[in-house]
């Protein structure tokens, strides 16, 4: 599957991001997010999960998370790098990307485990 990335350059350097939607929820949708960005020693990529609720009154989208309670996997892709540029960043993040089907599954299994449990 074909993901769409971003890129942008903010105030740690470059970064990329792409996003799926890996389920629904009573708050909203649940979106994996991989994001690539410098990391010790070079670039590594990162995927975390969270709710993207649309807040009505407000006018504004807004994203939640559950510390220590969300998916959330580092040191993806960990390459060394002398020079975090636009083009390292999205060279890694596509790298990342090939994993990208096995981190949606990972991230569906935890939260099917999660909802066992809870159960």
């Amino acid at each position: 599957m074909t993901y769409e990335t971003k890129s942008s350059k903010g105030y740690d350097g470059w970064q990329a991001t792409s996003e799926a939607e890996i389920g629904q929820t009573a708050e909203g949708p649940r979106i994996l997010k991989l994001r690539t960005a410098k990391a010790r020693g070079g670039l590594a990529a990162s995927a975390s999960v969270c709710i993207r609720k649309n807040a009505a009154q407000a006018g504004f989208m807004c994203e939640t998370t559950e510390i220590f309670g969300d998916f959330y996997k580092s040191g993806i892709a960990l390459t060394e790098c002398r020079r975090v540029t636009e083009k390292a960043v999205l060279e890694v993040h596509s790298r990342a990307l090939q994993g990208m089907d096995s981190l949606i599954e990972q991230a569906k299994a935890f939260y099917e485990a999660k909802e066992q449990q809870a159960a």
